[in-house]
């Protein structure tokens, strides 16, 4: 194993939910944006995979929901996530940077908001003590 996997691993495996998170939206912004360049370029191949590499972190996203809490955004991120997991298909299937482009709007728009909500949860987590984790392998919703 690499330097790089053991830190990643070691990022992995002691990073809270919430920043595990994160970890997975950064994942899908990556790919998309290494798929958004290579179909700029006409690089079909590389637009491919860089496309399932997303689509594969996007299906992260929609299986780490939990509707325990409340159903209701679980349900509208559910089908955020499937818009923008279509998007990433229709985008290689018919090779169009603008439906990889939709979906990184959402995906980054996700993200800023995740990073603002976790920013809060840490504001109040040191104003009234730790906010506890939930449970099990479900990190949002």
């Amino acid at each position: 194993m690499s330097q790089q996997d053991e830190y990643l691993e070691t990022q992995v495996m002691t990073a809270t939910p919430a920043q595990l998170h994160l970890m997975v939206i950064d994942g899908a912004v990556r790919f998309s944006t290494r798929a958004e360049e290579a179909l700029d370029e006409s690089d079909f191949e590389a637009a491919h995979f860089s496309l399932n590499t997303a689509r594969d972190f996007v299906t992260e996203l929609i299986g780490g929901l939990n509707d325990e809490h409340a159903p209701e955004i679980t349900e509208r991120l559910k089908a955020l996530f499937a818009y923008v997991y279509r998007n990433l298909v229709e985008a290689d299937m018919e090779r169009d940077v603008t439906k990889v482009r939709d979906a990184l709007k959402i995906l980054r728009m996700h993200r800023e908001s995740w990073t603002a909500l976790m920013a809060q949860l840490n504001s109040d987590s040191a104003n009234n003590g730790p906010v506890p984790p939930p449970q099990g392998r479900n990190w949002a919703g």
